[in-house]
C-alpha cells in the first residue's frame, strides 16, 4: 500500500478536456478522451497539463487490519503539484444523502492515505464529489465544504467537472 501510485492503473493525458469513466461494474475507472457520453467526470485541461489519473477502486488492495477491503474512492488526479481526490457518485436523490456518503468516505480515505503515503510534494490539496446524475446539484454545501476542510486539510468541491489551473 506504499506505493498508491501503481503505474499499472494510471491514466495520462494532455488533452484539452477529458472525462473520467467508471462505467463498468468490477472494472477500475479509467480517463476517456473520446467518447464524452461516459464520462462521470469532466476534466477542463485549458493549460494542457499532464494529467495523472491514478484508479484506487478495482485497481489498487488496501486492506483493513481484519482483512476485509477498505472502501477506497475511485482515485485520484494528479498534475503539477495538485493532487485530487475523486469520489464518483452515480445516484439519483437528495444531495445531502449522496453528498454526505461520499464526503465521509473521502474523509476516511485521505486520512488513510496520509498516514501511509507522503504527499508533501503536493502544495495544492482537493477533493471532489461527482455524481453524474445529478451534474448540476444546485446546493452549494458550505457547511459541508468548511467542515471537510477544517477536518483534513483539503478543499472540497460537490461538482461534475474538474477545472485543472
Amino acid at each position: 500500500m506504499s506505493d498508491i501510485f501503481r503505474i499499472l492503473c494510471q491514466d495520462i493525458t494532455d488533452a484539452k478536456r477529458f472525462g473520467i469513466c467508471d462505467d463498468k461494474p468490477h472494472q477500475r475507472a479509467c480517463i476517456d478522451t473520446i467518447d464524452g457520453r461516459n464520462w462521470m467526470t469532466v476534466i477542463e485541461n485549458d493549460l494542457r497539463h499532464d494529467v495523472t489519473f491514478t484508479a484506487l477502486d478495482n485497481c489498487i488492495e488496501i486492506r483493513k487490519d481484519n482483512g476485509k477491503m477498505e472502501s477506497r474512492c475511485e482515485g485520484i488526479i494528479t498534475y503539477n503539484y495538485t493532487i485530487i481526490f475523486l469520489e464518483i457518485k452515480d445516484r439519483t436523490g437528495g444531495a445531502n444523502t449522496w453528498a454526505k456518503d461520499a464526503d465521509k468516505q473521502l474523509k476516511t480515505f485521505i486520512a488513510l492515505i496520509e498516514l501511509k503515503v507522503d504527499l508533501g510534494n503536493f502544495l495544492s490539496r482537493k477533493a471532489y464529489i461527482s455524481n453524474r446524475i445529478q451534474r448540476g446539484s444546485k446546493q452549494n454545501h458550505p457547511v459541508r465544504i468548511k467542515q471537510f476542510l477544517e477536518q483534513t486539510g483539503y478543499i472540497l468541491r460537490v461538482n461534475s467537472s474538474i477545472v485543472t489551473e
